[in-house]
């Protein structure tokens, strides 16, 4: 049979008609694909948005702990004391030994439980100003008895009025009839003229009439993201822990330093709208494991609605401190009390202080005599705690100091002033900001090729003990990549991506998947890299694929400083040298000091609340410290000075003992020099996770005992006393006469 020559063609044709008609019909399915999945993405968004400023949203300005601390249930509580959480608390240690987080929660110290037991406690832990008792169940043992207030402000950074109450659960505007009735009384209780009586209609106006007689140690926490002042919210609680610490700490001094012995301990809560969504009511309502994954994946997305509020009650908070600063001040050379103030802000609590304070700093160091001690901007002490604030705000000022001082010599710089500025700050320093941010490796900027060959090196060199201690330090490092790091994964990776650099996310991408491979993540580590299986290089390849991507994204924020936190920006080290040089950074803006704990991760316990009477806890004296470490490093200037590794004590001082944890100037084995002086009063630490670990890792006791020994002791015996910048009238430019 003839075939027709036109079939051939024919038959081309149909086929290629097909084909374009199948991939047409692929094309329009894909593309109806990715429209439902884009329209269920923005479906998500916008869901989570309603759920998150309509539904789930907490009250936008509402007090939670302002009752008037002369209403009758917190008038008796001020008088008794209150030992109901640590009472209650004991019946939950139990859930504290076992409890598989590490110990960084704490059944044991619940508001929430004593409502639950009781509601009229829903009431009394509103009172703005309290008295905790941690009884003692020994029979020789002192109970712990401290003192707890509350500072909050609205997101315009406005305080708040206190409010009455009546028998019931009814809260009572104060009005002026209220008001001139509290005053005759306390003019009558207390023989007071008028003019001498300030009526108590805030927060504020209760803390500074409670911190106005007898000396006080001073105990201020500014939370974070994520919380507010709510009862039962577990950053009030890890602030009863601190100020239970610190009655502690105030009371072991006594026996040496008289001038402890009549101190008082308040501690003061500044609150603020840092949690929007209401994740604790999410858990009530839908338990914990839903309840908690709905209000993560909802509170995620509030970091930076919430870190301009944090920015914007900044001014407030600051005046409000310096307030209290005032009353704290000694009034003359003959004033009796012994007042002490540390500052502490958290995540964001710290952004606070970083951007209320920057300013100040700039100011300070611009206006600084060479040769003479710098004070300290608000309190005695200043600690931020892995704070979440851009680089900027403190390199800001290290650049102000670097502008000031000689590193090296040139033709117009003789070596003469490099010298002299060592002495810019003088060896009497004390620190003024410090900034602690749970750091993710060793060494610092991690390991680059050819630093594993040199670390395997078996010469009897100059460097072969610094070679151990760099072997030592990885087989931890290797081991804490094993388990999980433990570092602060927040302000790590989170706020550089809400930043829009991506590059941090990028390279957490790329350790989960060699996690799961079984792998050391690259620059980490000197473990020969085994070859991941076929089926883990499969599961681990869309982890890969978006690292790719993050990491090559167009038009993103490139700046470090803008885009990495005050913790984790490391000067980058120099081109040349090995880990146990000490070279200049090209940029030497960044982290300058590391904080170790003195025990392996794991082996220092917590200590639960409700035991802290008896538990035991030893923070002893440690006065001197800080410049005998600078003495034992006199040959080099001080620099690279080690707590570990103290001069000889100073004669006629008592309780000279080392901090309770490990302070390094510089970055220990990095291959670069300290890119501060030793005597530079700014420090910004990485911490290792024996010290402080993750977000909210701050509560073992070593790591209270250090920061608190800063203020405590006298480090250096360079003292300069409490200063009240404000309320001064003898000031002109305080209170002008008009």
């Amino acid at each position: 049979m003839a075939t027709d020559p036109t079939d051939a063609p024919q038959r081309r044709s149909y086929w290629s008609h097909s084909v374009t008609r199948a991939v047409a019909r692929w094309y329009g399915r894909f593309v109806r694909a990715g429209l439902t999945v884009l329209g269920g993405l923005a479906f998500l968004v916008l869901g989570l948005t309603f759920l998150n400023y309509v539904v789930l949203s907490t009250p936008r300005d509402r007090a939670y702990r302002d009752i008037d601390p002369n209403v009758g249930f917190c008038r008796q509580g001020l008088a008794k004391g209150w030992t109901i959480l640590a009472d209650q608390g004991r019946g939950h240690i139990g859930e504290f030994m076992q409890a598989n987080d590490g110990g960084w929660a704490d059944p044991s110290d619940d508001e929430d439980a004593a409502v639950a037991k009781d509601p009229a406690w829903g009431r009394r832990f509103r009172c703005a100003l309290q008295r905790h008792i941690v009884p003692s169940t020994r029979p020789d043992g002192q109970p712990l008895d401290y003192y707890l207030g509350f500072l909050e402000l609205k997101e315009d950074g406005e305080p708040y009025a206190l409010v009455s109450a009546d028998a019931g659960t009814t809260d009572i505007e104060i009005d002026a009839a209220m008001l001139q009735h509290a005053a005759e009384t306390e003019m009558r209780e207390h023989h007071m003229a008028a003019s001498q009586v300030t009526p108590i209609q805030s927060q504020l106006d209760v803390l500074k009439q409670h911190l106005a007689t007898g000396s006080n140690f001073v105990l201020v926490f500014i939370h974070g993201w994520r919380h507010d002042a709510q009862v039962g919210d577990t950053n009030v609680a890890d602030l009863r822990l601190y100020a239970a610490h610190a009655v502690r700490f105030v009371r072991q001094r006594c026996a040496s330093e008289p001038v402890y012995c009549d101190m008082k301990v308040t501690a003061i809560y500044v609150g603020w709208r840092g949690a929007r969504v209401d994740e604790r009511g999410l858990r009530r309502m839908f338990g914990n494991w839903l309840g908690g994954a709905i209000s993560t994946l909802s509170a995620g997305t509030t970091l930076f609605d919430r870190k301009p509020v944090a920015e914007s009650v900044a001014p407030g908070t600051i005046s409000a401190l310096r307030s209290l600063e005032t009353v704290l001040a000694p009034t003359g050379p003959s004033d009796p009390r012994h007042n002490r103030m540390l500052v502490v802000g958290h995540s964001l609590g710290g952004d606070m202080l970083a951007t209320g304070l920057r300013d100040d700093l700039v100011k300070m160091v611009r206006r600084h005599q060479p040769g003479t001690l710098m004070p300290p901007v608000l309190g005695d002490l200043v600690v931020l705690v892995n704070p979440a604030a851009e680089a900027t705000k403190w390199t800001s000022i290290q650049r102000e100091v670097w502008a000031r001082t000689a590193f090296h010599t040139d033709i117009n710089t003789p070596a003469a002033a490099v010298i002299a500025d060592n002495d810019f700050f003088p060896d009497r320093q004390k620190p003024v900001v410090v900034s602690i941010t749970a750091a993710l490796a060793f060494p610092a900027g991690g390991l680059r090729a050819g630093d594993c060959a040199w670390i395997g090196l078996d010469l009897n060199d100059r460097f072969r003990a610094a070679r151990a201690r760099i072997r030592e330090a990885l087989a931890a490092t290797a081991s804490m990549f094993d388990s999980g790091v433990d570092y602060d994964w927040a302000t790590h990776d989170l706020f550089p991506t809400f930043k829009f650099d991506f590059r941090p996310a990028s390279a957490y991408l790329d350790r989960l998947a060699a996690h799961y491979e079984g792998r050391q993540p690259a620059g980490q580590g000197c473990e020969t890299p085994r070859p991941p299986g076929l089926l883990a290089s499969l599961a681990t390849l869309p982890l890969r694929a978006l690292a790719v991507v993050l990491r090559t994204f167009p038009f993103q924020v490139t700046a470090p400083e803008d885009s990495h936190t005050i913790g984790n920006l490391d000067p980058p080290r120099p081109a040349t040298g090995v880990l146990a040089d000490a070279l200049p950074s090209a940029a030497p803006f960044g982290t300058t000091h590391e904080l170790l704990g003195h025990h392996a991760v794991g082996i220092e316990p917590h200590h639960p609340y409700a035991t802290l009477a008896d538990a035991p806890i030893d923070c002893p004296l440690s006065n001197r410290w800080l410049i005998r470490a600078r003495a034992a490093q006199k040959a080099q200037y001080g620099l690279f000075w080690d707590s570990d590794i103290l001069g000889p004590e100073e004669p006629g001082v008592v309780g000279q003992g080392p901090p309770a944890a490990q302070f390094l100037h510089g970055l220990e084995l990095s291959g670069m020099a300290p890119i501060t002086r030793a005597n530079d009063p700014f420090w910004n630490m990485r911490a290792f996770d024996n010290a402080l670990s993750r977000h909210d890792g701050y509560r073992l006791t070593s790591f209270i005992c250090a920061v608190a020994q800063l203020v405590l002791d006298d480090t250096t015996g360079g003292v300069v006393p409490l200063t009240g910048r404000m309320d001064d009238p003898d000031h002109p430019m305080v209170n002008p006469t008009p």
